[in-house]
This record gives structure tokens, sequence and C-alpha cells, in this order.
């Protein structure tokens, strides 16, 4: 379906050197920082950059040819503002020259079906790629979706849906790329791995490496706009079976489980049954950290990529604005 040989591309500050890949049907994973060139590999395969040399391929044509059967979403998605959702998505299968279909229906793959009415300009950056992600599984003319940081910055409803909803995409014959930095989400995630160390492929230990198993406890942090909202989710995830350990401080409550895909999965779900908000959802730590820690003892050949800042983030605080696309 997808066939990267030799590619050479340059889109500053992003660059890749002689990369060679091939891809079927599945979720594959692309690990390491955006600067290593997985957001330009992705623009590659999506027909909005240009390699340099090499070819690219996907579903056995030149990317431009195969637009209508491929969906990215980058980490701030362009939609088009004066819409509202469900008006979107009926252009958006009319470009695609698939039959419309019920808006809500195909928002509830992700849960998010209460945004059918909201204009785009209204919707947080956690909703707007959940909206974009909703669009690309459930299009039956799309084939491979391309998706940076799949649970990064997305709607805390979706973020608990996001492993299955992929899943079921590939079984249709979907394939599907993502990038990140979190080896704990590449495993929960996908079915093989590549890492990518500044533009280059490197090996590296496979996720039943038992370097691997912390990464498979996670913490996530919660804030609520109010302390009412943060006791009813602390009292909703105290009885999940996913949650081994928790804390409560204040609009904050902090969750920890041996399962990432499932402590958000339930953050999610416990948040709607108890109509309580989360304005925020992030890891505690750095996953990237992580991973160069696992990476310490690994063979001579694996080189760990540049150190990341920041933390890692599931949903924010509503646009003010639109906001351009950062460059691939």
């Amino acid at each position: 379906m997808i066939s990267i040989q030799n590619v050479r591309a340059r889109r500053p500050p992003l660059a890749l050197a002689s990369v060679s890949l091939e891809w079927g049907p599945g979720v594959h994973s692309i690990i390491g920082g955006r600067e290593d060139g997985g957001a330009l590999l992705l623009a590659l395969l999506a027909g909005i950059a240009l390699p340099r040399a090499g070819r690219v391929r996907v579903l056995g044509r030149s990317p431009a040819l195969a637009r209508k059967e491929v969906a990215r979403i980058p980490l701030e998605p362009s939609l088009p503002d004066a819409l509202r959702v469900d008006e979107m998505l009926g252009v958006a299968s009319r470009l695609r020259s698939e039959a419309v279909r019920d808006p809500a229906e195909r928002l509830a793959e992700l849960g998010i079906q209460a945004l059918e009415k909201r204009t785009v300009r209204s919707l947080s950056r956690g909703e707007a790629r959940a909206v974009s992600l909703a669009e690309a599984l459930t299009s039956t003319r799309v084939r491979v979706v391309l998706i940076e940081e799949p649970i990064t910055w997305m709607d805390p409803r979706a973020a608990g849906l996001v492993a299955e909803a992929l899943r079921a995409k590939a079984r249709m014959d979907g394939a599907i790329v993502l990038t990140t930095a979190s080896a704990r989400d590449a495993h929960e995630l996908a079915t093989d791995h590549v890492v990518m160390d500044r533009g280059a492929i490197v090996s590296g230990p496979t996720f039943t490496d038992p370097r691997f198993s912390d990464l498979r406890r996670a913490q996530l942090v919660l804030v609520s706009p109010d302390e009412a909202d943060a006791r009813l989710l602390a009292a909703g995830l105290a009885r999940d079976p996913a949650v081994t350990a928790l804390t409560q401080e204040g609009v904050v409550v902090r969750v920890r489980g041996h399962d990432a895909v499932g402590v958000a999965r339930a953050a999610a779900s416990c948040a709607v049954k108890a109509g309580a908000e989360i304005v925020e959802m992030r890891w505690e730590s750095d996953p990237s950290s992580d991973l160069r820690a696992a990476w310490t003892n690994a063979p001579a050949a694996i080189h760990p990529p540049p150190a990341q800042g920041g933390t890692e983030k599931i949903a924010v605080a509503p646009r003010t604005g639109s906001e351009p696309e950062p460059a691939s």
C-alpha cells in the first residue's frame, strides 16, 4: 500500500536522509520527536511535500493521485472555520466523491457526536483533531490515514477510543501511519515500529524488550475547572479497574495505571458519566525522556534523539481564533 524507496527530502528545519520503508494494511508507528523527520515523512505521503530524490508510492500511485483516499491529521488541523461540523463532514464527503452520511453517526465513532452543530471556529485544538480523525476513520474512500501524535492534543472524550478505532480501520484493509515521541503510545496503538533519529531510520529494541515494561505504567494529570468537578472525577476513577493509584489536590487529579490507553479511556468515560469537565489532560512526565532512558543499554548502533522539552499534553483550552498549521 505504501512504498518509500531511498527518499531524501528537506523542508526546513526538517530533513530525511535516504529513507526506505514498505507498509501494508495495519497500524504502523514512527517513533521520534517532530524534529527527527516523522512529520515530513507524513507530508510526503500526503503529497504536500516533494522528495529531492527517491520514489514515494501510495496505493500504487504518486501521492498527488491518491489524495482522495488519503487523510492526514497534523497537530493543528486546517478546517473551514465558517462551517458547522456537520456541514464540514458533508463537504468532505463530496470532495472525496462518496455518499454523504449521518454526521452524528460518524462522530460517534470517537464519542464526539455532541460537536455536530458546533462551528469549526469554536472548537478547541483537541476537538478539531478529533473531528478530523473521525472524518478519516469513517470515510468509505479513505484507505490511508496519516496522523501525528494520535493521543496528544486529542479531545479527552475521543482519546480512550482512538486505539480501537485505528484497529477497526486497519481491519478494513486500511493503513494507518502514526508518528509519536512516546514509546508508550506507540506500544498501545501500533503493531510494528521504526525509530527515527535526525532524519534517518535507526534500529531499536522491540516492545517485547523488558526495558519497555515501565513505559506501560501511565500517569495522567487531569485538570478540572473547579474542585467540585475534580472530586467527581476522583470518586468515579477510584472505582475503575484500569486505575491502580489516584490522588486529588484541588482541581488536579493524578491517575496511574498499567495501560496508557486504558487510563485515558477511563478518564473520558468517567467525565461523561459524572458530568464533570476536564480542561486539560497530560502525561506527568515527558515520554520521550523515558524512551531515551530505555535506550541507555541498547546496542551501540542506536543513537538517542536530541533532547525535547515540555510535557506531552492531550487536551488544551479552546482556540481564540484561526491558527496556522505548523510547517511540516
